[in-house]
């Protein structure tokens, strides 16, 4: 089909009288047409420091608006959009659209114009950034993008991905001689005492303005109207086609309507997939880079299998946040209206979070909560955002579907395959699938290939070959701060090695933590090189504490100074307030190439850092980090000693967060080990209470003490509490008649410095879980696979050898 993308004498005249060039007309024109014959996306970015980019916007959008209006019927007949998607849709964002703020009078503006030329069959959605949430899962036609103030990274990866083939995306900016010099409000919250907005980098939108100009498909028209990058010629017909013929297969136990809703191959592959699940139990593993219809495939999916099962079918559905999972709740939803139910949603704060009809139930849960959950099916959606302890629990379920994206602002790059899916091999049989093909838009579509550059969606670490391995045994590394001017300004692939790492590295990764890097002005980057030059070891630090006196004595009453955690942490749970006066460096994060794990790099790196502090006359080095068993043994064998232990679970991880430092000034070592020595304190008692269902094995690695010393805590027992603890190591009275007595000697076994008597692992997390944490003997029995008898005649022998021991030193 050709469709004449043409504005009308109508709008040509209209745009005369608002001294609108024919050439940006024609240059729209134009790119509305190679969008809708290629089935990707265009851009148009418009500069100015006035209302008037936001009128001209309103022109141009309106007008392609009322082409597109004009063919909706068409494109809906080539399945290039949703039978229920008759009208065009617009999504305006900007920073704010409160009473009397430019970013309302800039929409206002460009309102004005628009719905003069759009027509009536238009719908418009205006969001701020701050409630984009309310767009996750929907798919628009149009795009206004008001990036004239404050926006963040993470904005741009949501916003952009919401356009369809066929679609135009508008950019409302600044002058670029403008934008480059300028600070926004994302600059300003970066911002952290000592220092000043002066101090803050302008990196970040340096790189964005120049990707601006180097991409295809992306055009640029200057405040005057002059168009800087121009298509090879002007375009007015565009030969539609349509999206290829889905072949539903001939044998199929889902419903043939579901299998209709698929719009490529993969979808119906992944239909397929789930077929397998009535029958027999099994996991499936789905990947595909974002935009591929991974979450909206695994909704319908989901519809199909509850169906088929003919049963009453609980389904829980989770993912690092509710946002990731709209999508597949909107297509569950669509998919049982379509077999006729009509299902209920039950949402909070605009998000979907529970969908029911009939004898099928979704709901979403948070990672740490959903393995708990009794359930038919498991889906783990993003499961690349999802920590690896967390994905293992979903491991034994029956039936669990673990669905990840691979490139993309939730994605992980392999990380979920090197982390994850490795191990998994050898716990059960899986089947994997790869969706390829674009849903939202066709293939090579070059503002995907611009979001992907921008935001470096899709970085990898450098490659390591055999001759690499051999420097890394024999340590021939150096240690570097790299130039980030250079890195960012002159695009070096050291960039995009130096965040492939983390991504691989299983950190969440969005596109802020780019942004953060680039611009704030107390995180630095560090490398740790091999000879050759290759980046193996990659480490952000955030420069904190030297707080002025007034600021600490603002903590001290509960003000919370950004960018300095732990100086914040020291002053409000150790009322340390001398510590906040120190400076060193916090560990954001560190990781090493997925390929040199194990080989003693990260250590190195600490080792090489530490050097470099003290060098730099700071005081400490630290981090704060998700307290698993591998983690915590990491930082206590670097001499790292622990402060802090979050009461609560992080949601996602499922993990506590540690803090941990290591001194380097005097000063720093006597407030850090003051600080070691009253958490090992409190820790004994928070076991029994807010930590009781933490892990003993993590548990043991937090009393570690690189100090070597004993707490200074004075333990007393009565006469009475003496002679009573001797008749039960001689077995004349039970564990637990004498519990208050025992706990006292087991505090003081945790308490102790490097002469305490030698306890192995089993014997210590059998003091820690049945002891400090007041876990049943049935419960203790199954810890060590063993008895309660046994195990309580083991606990005898344990605490006979810690009372032989001091007693003595309790006379």
């Amino acid at each position: 089909m050709t469709v004449k993308v043409r504005f009308g004498k109508e709008v040509r005249d209209y745009a005369k009288g608002e001294s609108v060039k024919d050439s940006v007309l024609k240059l729209t024109e134009t790119a509305l047409a190679q969008a809708l014959e290629k089935f990707h996306r265009r851009m148009i970015l418009i500069e100015g420091d006035t209302l008037k980019k936001a009128e001209l916007a309103g022109i141009l959008a309106g007008a392609s608006a009322g082409v597109l209006a004009s063919i909706v019927d068409e494109l809906r007949e080539r399945k290039l959009r949703d039978e229920s998607e008759n009208k065009i849709e617009l999504l305006y964002a900007t920073d704010a659209l409160g009473e009397d703020t430019f970013g309302r009078k800039r929409y206002e503006a460009f309102r004005k114009h628009f719905d003069i030329l759009a027509g009536d069959n238009v719908e418009v959605k205006a969001v701020t950034f701050k409630h984009t949430r309310d767009i996750l899962g929907r798919t628009y036609d149009l795009l206004v993008l008001d990036l004239s103030y404050d926006f963040s990274p993470n904005d741009l990866g949501r916003i952009i991905e919401t356009v369809r083939g066929g679609g135009l995306i508008f950019i409302l900016a600044h002058p670029f001689d403008k934008w480059r010099d300028m600070w926004t409000g994302f600059h300003k919250s970066l911002v952290t005492p000592p220092y000043t907005i002066d101090d803050v980098k302008k990196r970040f939108n340096r790189r964005l303005i120049r990707k601006f100009a180097e991409h295809e498909g992306i055009y640029i028209i200057t405040e005057n109207g002059k168009i800087l990058r121009k298509p090879n010629r002007n375009k007015t017909q565009a030969k539609i086609g349509k999206r290829g013929y889905i072949e539903v297969p001939d044998e199929i136990l889902f419903s043939r309507e579901l299998y209709e809703m698929c719009l490529t191959e993969g979808q119906v592959e992944v239909l397929k997939a789930f077929e397998d699940l009535v029958e027999n139990e099994g996991m499936l593993v789905l990947t595909a880079d974002r935009g591929r219809g991974k979450s909206v495939s695994v909704g319908i999916a989901a519809i199909g299998l509850a169906v088929a099962l003919k049963k009453r079918m609980r389904i829980v559905v989770t993912a690092p946040e509710p946002e990731n999972v709209q999508a597949l709740f909107r297509f569950a939803k669509r998919a049982l209206e379509r077999l006729g139910f009509k299902p209920h949603v039950v949402e909070e704060k605009g998000l979907i979070k529970e969908l029911y009809a009939r004898k099928i139930g979704l709901r979403y849960y948070p990672p740490a909560e959903g393995h708990r959950k009794s359930a038919d099916l498991y889906i783990l959606d993003e499961a690349a955002g999802i920590h690896v302890p967390i994905l293992h629990k979903y491991l034994s379920k029956p039936r669990v579907v673990y669905s990840s994206t691979i490139h993309g602002y939730e994605g992980a790059g392999r990380g979920f395959s090197v982390k994850f899916l490795k191990k998994a091999r050898k716990k059960r049989e899986f089947r994997e699938l790869h969706m390829d093909k674009p849903i939202r838009y066709a293939e090579d579509d070059p503002i995907e290939k611009w979001l992907f550059d921008v935001l470096l969606l899709d970085a990898e670490p450098v490659k390591l070959t055999e001759e690499d391995y051999g420097l890394i045994k024999n340590k021939e590394v150096y240690f570097e701060e790299p130039d980030l001017d250079d890195w960012f300004e002159n695009d070096k692939e050291d960039l995009r090695n130096f965040v492939g790492i983390y991504i691989l590295a299983h950190y969440r990764n969005r596109p802020s933590d780019v942004a953060l890097l680039a611009d704030a002005p107390h995180h630095e980057a560090r490398v740790l090189r091999l000879r050759n030059g290759k980046i193996v070891t990659a480490i952000q630090i955030a420069k904190e504490g030297g707080i002025p006196k007034k600021v600490i004595e603002k903590m001290a009453k509960g003000y919370k100074p950004r960018g300095n955690i732990i100086p914040d942490m020291m002053v409000k749970h150790h009322m340390l307030k001398e510590f906040a006066k120190l400076k060193g460096y916090r560990i954001v994060r560190i990781a090493t190439h997925p390929d040199a794990m194990d080989m003693g790099l990260g250590s190195r790196a600490l080792e090489l850092l530490e050097k470099e502090a003290r060098e730099k006359g700071l005081d400490w080095i630290g981090s704060g980090f998700g307290a698993s068993e591998e983690l915590v043994r990491f930082w206590i064998r670097n001499g790292f000693a622990v402060v802090h232990l979050s009461p609560a679970r992080n949601p996602v991880s499922g993990e506590f967060t540690a803090i941990v430092l290591k001194p380097i000034s005097e000063k720093a070592r006597k407030l850090i080990r003051q600080a070691n020595d009253e958490f090992r304190i409190r820790f004994t008692e928070w076991l029994g209470d807010t930590h009781r269902d933490l892990e003993p094995e993590i548990a043991r690695w937090l009393f570690e003490n690189p100090f070597g010393e004993a707490v200074d805590y004075p333990i007393h027992l009565t006469d009475i509490q003496k002679k009573r603890l001797d008749a039960f190591t001689g077995k004349v009275l039970t564990y637990d008649t004498v519990v208050d007595a025992v706990k006292p000697i087991v505090k003081l076994y945790f308490l102790d410095g490097w002469m305490k008597p030698y306890l192995d692992e089993r014997q210590i997390k059998l003091l820690i879980y049945r002891v400090l944490q007041a876990h049943s003997w049935e419960e203790t029995a199954k810890l060590i696979d063993r008895t309660e008898t046994f195990t309580m005649i083991e606990v005898r022998d344990i605490l006979r050898g810690l009372w032989y021991y001091y007693k003595r030193i309790l006379k």
